[in-house]
């Protein structure tokens, strides 16, 4: 794995495998549709969502799963690459038989291969209380009980899962076949090496947005830096949770206020305010922003 380091120690730009695309950042803004979903128990995750966003429309959406109920579990967190094909990976699938009680976490919801797929990562805590976060395989987790999650969605903007030649995996990004009209929600995608704060307060201007919400963020950074807290030295670190919000400062500009919780390598989880130029995405990160103007 190389790393290059740049303005400051703790300011880490990786080299991935393939060339580097020239777009690093994509976002499109539509109107939303939002709701809640029941969801039954026994029923595989994704194709139990499906079946309530397809006859609506929506291609692209942003779940909240901290109501979510989980039995089986199955799920894996970031570690290292073991080749140079990637400059991350992930570790072995873990599974959870019993009962699995989302406390907090969010997913991309769209399309792979042409099937429903979801991208997402929660917290939860286990039967001994320890807490604990992970990436959900959508295909292998089924519902524990009856219960109810929300989202908020678009029909003009696709989420759509495919290979990218820089990192050589397959991503999520939004695709329009034609421009929507304005809405109030933003579905982006912010590319590896782009600093996670400044890329979605640039987002945020480009759509000339002065308040607005996160709803959601699915992806990763390289290591983590908080403001007031450690470093995180460990490269692979995914993002599990978050609140945030847009508002205009003194000089009449986007600025971005985060809370949010990451996950290392080796399974620890922090907490705390990232520090604004010192927090580049590792491979990519799906955001969903919605408007309040």
């Amino acid at each position: 794995m190389d790393l290059i380091t740049a303005n400051s120690s703790r300011l880490r730009h990786l080299l991935h495998p393939g060339p580097v695309s020239e777009v690093r950042l994509r976002s499109f803004r539509a109107a939303s549709q939002q709701g809640s979903i029941r969801l039954r128990k026994g029923e595989v995750l994704v194709d139990e969502i499906a079946l309530h966003l397809e006859p609506l429309g929506i291609k692209a959406a942003a779940l909240d799963l901290s109501r979510l109920v989980l039995s089986p579990m199955q799920f894996v967190m970031p570690t290292y690459s073991k080749t140079q094909d990637h400059v991350a990976y992930y570790s072995e699938t873990y599974v959870r038989d019993g009962l699995v009680r989302i406390q907090q976490g969010t997913a991309t919801y769209g399309s792979r291969d042409g099937r429903p797929f979801l991208h997402g990562h929660v917290l939860w805590r286990d039967a001994d209380d320890t807490q604990r976060g992970g990436h959900v395989l959508p295909y292998d987790c089924r519902i524990g009980e009856d219960c109810e999650i929300d989202y908020v969605g678009c029909a003009e903007i696709a989420m759509d899962a495919r290979f990218d030649p820089e990192t050589n995996f397959t991503l999520f990004a939004p695709y329009v076949e034609s421009t929507p009209p304005p809405g109030d929600l933003i579905v982006a995608q912010i590319r590896p090496n782009e600093d996670l704060i400044s890329s979605l307060e640039r987002i945020c201007t480009e759509h000339n947005i002065g308040s607005g919400r996160i709803v959601s963020l699915i992806g990763s950074t390289v290591g983590g830096c908080f403001d007031g807290g450690p470093v995180i030295d460990e490269v692979p670190t995914e993002i599990l949770g978050l609140t945030g919000t847009i508002a205009l400062d003194s000089d009449g500009m986007p600025a971005l206020e985060l809370q949010m919780a990451l996950i290392d390598a080796v399974g620890t989880i922090h907490f705390g305010q990232p520090t604004r130029h010192e927090n580049p995405v590792l491979i990519c990160v799906e955001a969903f922003i919605q408007v309040l103007d």
